[in-house]
Formats: C-alpha cells, structure tokens, sequence
C-alpha cells in the first residue's frame, strides 16, 4: 500500500483573497501534480482533502487531471495543524488500496512521521521549499518507508 502526502498548491492570501482560491501558479501546480501521476500510472482508491478551499481546489485539479474526480473525498475528522492523526492512521489502516491526503505541511508531517517511526514528533519528511510537494510513503513488509518525494521541477517531468 502506498500514502501519498501532497501539500495544497500556492493560493492567495487572505488579503487578496477572503476565500482563498488558488492562484495562477497553484491551479499550475496542481496540473503539473495530477499529470505527473497519471503518467506514473498512480491509481489511489480515494483523494482525501479538507474543507478550506485551497486544499479543495488543489485535490480537484489533480483528480480531475488524473480523470478520478470521482475519487475526491473530504476527510471525515479535522486534518488542519495541530490536529490528531489517529484518525487518518485508522483510515490507512482499513483501506483495501492506495491513498491521497492532499493537506497542510505539519499534518502530513506528522503523519509520515507516525508511519514511519511510530512518534509524530520526530521529522522525516521536509515540505520544502513547499507548495506542490508531495511525498510517497509504502508499507514493505509491516514497515513504512519514504518511497519518493516529488517538488515541482520533479512534477514538471
């Protein structure tokens, strides 16, 4: 099984922007993400997102590039920072294929983290220099490994 963790794409701020919609670059950024794994031949089960409507929007763009829009789910317990991972670690855990959690850098953080050591708090990842990034995570044998992570030039081909 494999986790892909992708940080929302580049929006606008709150003063450009009360909704925060993506930006030209981050509608870009998300395009660039979705083709890159659709050539990869990436198939997730589901394409979880939260409710700010960046993220949304960024998990649209790339389901809808992958032609898996009807994939798109939003996560069903809170996954903004400081919010408890448990509940993705139990949806991991139940589901029958692959995953996308298109979300904020200190969620998807301490969620690789607790994947691959057990402690949240210990840093194995680096969304940097950060929006499009994305890491791919794969249990091998019950234990989770970093796979590949992709920033943009990486998406760009």
């Amino acid at each position: 099984m494999k986790v892909y963790l992708i940080h929302h794409a580049t929006a606008f701020s709150l003063e450009q922007d009360p909704e925060r919609h993506l930006t030209e670059l981050g509608r870009e950024q998300a395009d660039r993400l979705g083709a890159r794994f659709a050539a990869a031949g990436i198939d997730p089960v589901r394409i979880l997102h939260s409710d700010k409507q960046w993220v949304r929007e960024t998990a649209e763009r790339i389901g809808a590039v992958m032609g898996l829009s009807d994939r798109l789910a939003l996560a069903g317990y809170p996954i903004d920072t400081g919010d408890d991972v448990s509940p993705f670690m139990a949806e991991i855990a139940a589901s029958s294929g692959d995953l996308m959690m298109v979300g904020h850098v200190d969620y998807l953080r301490r969620s690789a983290a607790k994947l691959v050591s057990g402690d949240e708090t210990v840093q194995v990842i680096s969304f940097k220099p950060d929006f499009g990034t994305v890491f791919c995570l794969e249990e091998e044998d019950g234990d989770w490994i970093v796979r590949f992570g992709w920033r943009q030039e990486h998406a760009a081909g």
